[in-house]
C-alpha cells in the first residue's frame, strides 16, 4: 500500500513538503528586477531554488543604485525561508507511493503547445524549442546562469566599448576643432621668397571654388621679453579685415584692457583696435604702441596685462657688429588682448601683431609670407589645394591641414582602433560563455534531439535551433549592451567629468558618440556571437538518434 504525499512543484517528486517563499534581485544601473520563487518543494528544490536566488541576489542585486538597499535584506529572507520550518503545502495532492520505482522523464514535450506550421515550415517550432531551452529547467539551473552570464558579458563589452570610443572620438574631434581653428585649412606659399602683397591674387585666391575666406599673413620665430620674463615665440602678422573670417583667433580673445571679454561685440571691437596703435594705461605718462596679441599661458609666464609694453626681440635684426655677428634688433609693442585657444602648444608660443608692423619690423618690404583660407568642406580640401595649384601654378604651392597634421591624427586613429581591437576580447569572452552554454545544452538536451531527429526533424533544423539560441544571447546582449553605452555617454557628458588643464589640454571629458561606430560595434557583437553558435550547432545536427537514446 502507500501513504499520501505531495507532489513537488518543481520536479515533480512524492515527497514531505513545505511551502518556501524566496526572492531574487538583480539591477542594471537605473533598472531593477524582483523575482519571487514560491511553492510546495521538496528539500533538494528547496536547497537548489535558495542557492540559485542567493547567488543571483549576491553578485548581481548591487548593480542598480536604485535597488542597493535590496540584496542584504532578500539574503537574510532567503537564509531565514530555508532553515526556517516553511509553510503547509497550499495544495494537497496526494499520491500513492508503489512498491516499484516510477516510471519518470526529466522533460516532457507537451506537443499541443506547439505553434501551427503553415505550409511545411518548421521555423515557428524551432523558435520554440529554442526559447524553451533558453529558459529555467529542472535540470537546467547551471545552463540558465551560463545564458545569463554570456549575456552579461555582450552587455558589458558593448557598452564598455561604445564608452571608450565615445570618449576616444571627442578628444579627436575637440583636438581637431582646436587645430583648425588656430590654423587655416589650407595656405599658399611662394618657393624662393615671399608672395607680393597684391590685392588682385587676394582676390583671385578668394573667387576659387571651396574657398570661404582668405586672408594674408606674415610668419617668423622671434624672442619676447618683458620685466619679469623671456620666451621664443611666433609672431604672426594679421589682418584684422580678413584674418577673423579664416581662423578662429577673434573668437577665442578673452581678455582685453577693460576685463575680461564677454560678447563677440566687445572681441571684434578689441580685434578691430589693432589698426591703430594702443595707447597707454590711465595715468601712465607713456606714449601708444602697436598692439600685440598674446596667449593666456604666455601672458601669464611674462607676467603682464593688457595696456603694459612688452619688446619683440629678432635675433637676426638688421645689421652686423664685430666679427660679422647680426645685431639683434627690438620693437616695444603693446598688449592689447589675450586669446585663449585650448591647445597650450598655441598658448605659449603664438603672438598676432598687425601685417603692416610685422613688414616694418622684419624688412621685407610690401610682401606676405602667403596667404591663407578656410574652406567649405573641410574633409575635401586635397581637392580645393589641387584647384589653388591649377590656377597660380610654379612658384606657388599649398599646404593643407592634413599634410600638416597627417602623423597626429594617424597616431590617434591608430590607437583608436588598437583600444577597440583591445577591448573586443571581452566580447570574445562572452562569445566562448555563448559556446559553453549550448555545448552544455547538446549534452543535457542529446535525448530531445534523438526524440526530434525520430520524429523526422532534419540536420538543417536541429542546426538552426542552437542557430537561433545562440544568436538571442548575441542580440539581447548587444541591443542591451548599446542602450547602456548610449546612456552612460549622456551621463559622462551631462555630469561632465573635470580634467587637469595642466596634464590635458581640455577641462572635462569630451564625449561624442558617432552613431557609425555604434552600429559596427552592435553588428560586430552580433556576428562574433552567431559565429560563437555555428560549432555547438553543427555537433548537435551530427548526433546521430541512436546515440541519443543509446543509455537511457
Amino acid at each position: 500500500m502507500s501513504e499520501p504525499l505531495t507532489l513537488c512543484s518543481r520536479c515533480g517528486v512524492a515527497a514531505p513538503l513545505r511551502r518556501r517563499h524566496y526572492r531574487q534581485v538583480t539591477g542594471l544601473v537605473l533598472l531593477r528586477a524582483v523575482h519571487h520563487h514560491e511553492g510546495d518543494l521538496c528539500e533538494s528544490c528547496s536547497r537548489r531554488v535558495f542557492l540559485r536566488s542567493s547567488l543571483i541576489t549576491l553578485f548581481f542585486g548591487w548593480w542598480s543604485v536604485v535597488s542597493v538597499h535590496l540584496p542584504a535584506y532578500f539574503l537574510v529572507r532567503n537564509v531565514l525561508a530555508w532553515l526556517g520550518t516553511g509553510g503547509a503545502p497550499a495544495k494537497t495532492t496526494s499520491v500513492a507511493r508503489k512498491e516499484e520505482r516510477p516510471f519518470s522523464t526529466e522533460v516532457s514535450l507537451d506537443f499541443a503547445a506547439l505553434p501551427p506550421v503553415e505550409d511545411g515550415s518548421s521555423l515557428a517550432a524551432e523558435w520554440w524549442i529554442a526559447l524553451s531551452h533558453l529558459r529555467s529547467r529542472r535540470s537546467g539551473d547551471f545552463i540558465s546562469l551560463t545564458t545569463g552570464l554570456s549575456i552579461v558579458g555582450v552587455i558589458t563589452g558593448v557598452a564598455v566599448l561604445n564608452w571608450v570610443l565615445a570618449v576616444m572620438t571627442g578628444f579627436e574631434d575637440d583636438l581637431r576643432d582646436k587645430i583648425l581653428g588656430t590654423n587655416a585649412h589650407v595656405v599658399m606659399l611662394r618657393q624662393g621668397g615671399n608672395v607680393p602683397a597684391d590685392e588682385e591674387i587676394l582676390h583671385r585666391f578668394e573667387d576659387l571654388p571651396g574657398i570661404e575666406a582668405a586672408a594674408p599673413f606674415l610668419y617668423t620665430e622671434m624672442m619676447i621679453r618683458s620685466a619679469w620674463g623671456t620666451a621664443g615665440i611666433i609672431l604672426k602678422g594679421m589682418d584684422p579685415d580678413h584674418t577673423g573670417r579664416v581662423t578662429a583667433i577673434r573668437d577665442n580673445l578673452s581678455l582685453g584692457p577693460a576685463g575680461e571679454l564677454s560678447t563677440d561685440a566687445e572681441r571684434d571691437a578689441l580685434f578691430q583696435s589693432m589698426k591703430e596703435p594702443i595707447p597707454p594705461l590711465a595715468g601712465v605718462d607713456d606714449k601708444a604702441y602697436p598692439g600685440i596679441i598674446l596667449g593666456v599661458e604666455l601672458q601669464e609666464q611674462l607676467h603682464v596685462l593688457p595696456g603694459e609694453k612688452v619688446q619683440v626681440i629678432n635675433p637676426l635684426g638688421d645689421g652686423t657688429g664685430l666679427m660679422g655677428v647680426p645685431t639683434p634688433s627690438v620693437r616695444t609693442f603693446r598688449v592689447a588682448g589675450v586669446f585663449d585657444s585650448g591647445m597650450y602648444e598655441y598658448d605659449t608660443k603664438w603672438t598676432y601683431v598687425l601685417n603692416q608692423e610685422a613688414q616694418s619690423f622684419l624688412r621685407v618690404g610690401n610682401t606676405w609670407t602667403g596667404v591663407e583660407a578656410r574652406v567649405v568642406d573641410e574633409d575635401a580640401v586635397e581637392q580645393v589645394a589641387a584647384a589653388i595649384n591649377a590656377a597660380f601654378g610654379p612658384p606657388y604651392y599649398t599646404r593643407h591641414w592634413k599634410e600638416l597634421n597627417q602623423p597626429l591624427f594617424e597616431a590617434l586613429e591608430m590607437e583608436k582602433w588598437v583600444m577597440g581591437l583591445i577591448l573586443s576580447t571581452i566580447v570574445g569572452v562572452a562569445a566562448l560563455a555563448i559556446v559553453t552554454t549550448l555545448v552544455m545544452l547538446v549534452l543535457t538536451k542529446g535525448r530531445e534531439i534523438a526524440i526530434l531527429k525520430a520524429m523526422g526533424a532534419s540536420n538543417r533544423g536541429i542546426l538552426r535551433i542552437f542557430v537561433i539560441e545562440g544568436a538571442l544571447i548575441g542580440l539581447v546582449g548587444s541591443v542591451m549592451g548599446t542602450a547602456l553605452g548610449l546612456v552612460g555617454c549622456e551621463v559622462i557628458s551631462r555630469y561632465e567629468y573635470p580634467l587637469e588643464t595642466d596634464v590635458y589640454y581640455l577641462s572635462s571629458l569630451p564625449v561624442v558618440v558617432d552613431w557609425q561606430t555604434v552600429v559596427v560595434v552592435a553588428v560586430s557583437a552580433m556576428g562574433i556571437s552567431f559565429v560563437a553558435t555555428l560549432y555547438p550547432a553543427w555537433k548537435a545536427a551530427a548526433l546521430r538518434p541512436v546515440e541519443g537514446l543509446r543509455y537511457e
